[in-house]
């Protein structure tokens, strides 16, 4: 049996994921990402027209892979019990996608995006945002998150654990010891948590 020939526009994409994390988008130019990829630049040309059709691509796919990462974490266990709960799981999500696919983190969160993001890739990273500024805006009226224009709060939250990835870089986020990533789930809970009358 011959053996499977591996995706090449998958390949070519995670090439140019790993790139717009190293170098961002702007800075990385399509012969580095043949030759990230192992292929010729016209293969390139043969999946994607252009660096803007490559940078969609790229970014559907990260985001795609992170909201699929988040409902397997929200699915886990059954209803969430409470909205701590359900950050929790939100948390795990996060923690497994970044650990994960650390280059597909950066990219996403690094990045500005609307330079080249065509209506589909905006629409799906809208997505994201509307699960988040749900989970606030339910925290809210169920007493449990602070006050406040849910964007922001989840910006702020989203913003800590981006420093977190960043800290730990170096040797991933898969390595940080559990208890480190507990420590710094509550500090990012309590910077939402209603605070006690």
């Amino acid at each position: 049996m011959t053996p499977r020939k591996p995706d090449l526009a998958r390949q070519l994409i995670d090439a140019a994921i790993a790139l717009f994390a190293e170098r961002t988008y702007e800075g990385t130019q399509m012969p580095a990402v043949a030759q990230r990829a192992g292929v010729g630049v016209g293969s390139i040309y043969r999946y994607f027209p252009s660096k803007e059709a490559l940078g969609n691509a790229a970014f559907q796919h990260a985001k795609r892979a992170l909201l699929d990462e988040l409902a397997a974490a929200m699915a886990e266990g059954g209803p969430a019990g409470t909205i701590r709960e359900e950050f929790g799981r939100f948390w795990r999500g996060f923690t497994r996608y970044a650990g994960a696919r650390p280059d597909a983190f950066v990219f996403l969160e690094h990045q500005q995006h609307d330079t080249f993001l065509a209506p589909e890739s905006l629409e799906l990273a809208a997505e994201i945002d509307r699960i988040a500024a749900d989970f606030i805006e339910r925290g809210q009226r169920a007493g449990a998150i602070r006050d406040g224009d849910a964007a922001q709060l989840v910006a702020l939250a989203v913003g800590a654990f981006t420093g977190l990835v960043k800290l730990h870089r170096a040797d991933g986020l898969g390595a940080t010891a559990p208890a480190d990533l507990d420590a710094a789930e509550d500090a990012v809970w309590a910077l939402l948590h209603r605070p006690a009358p």
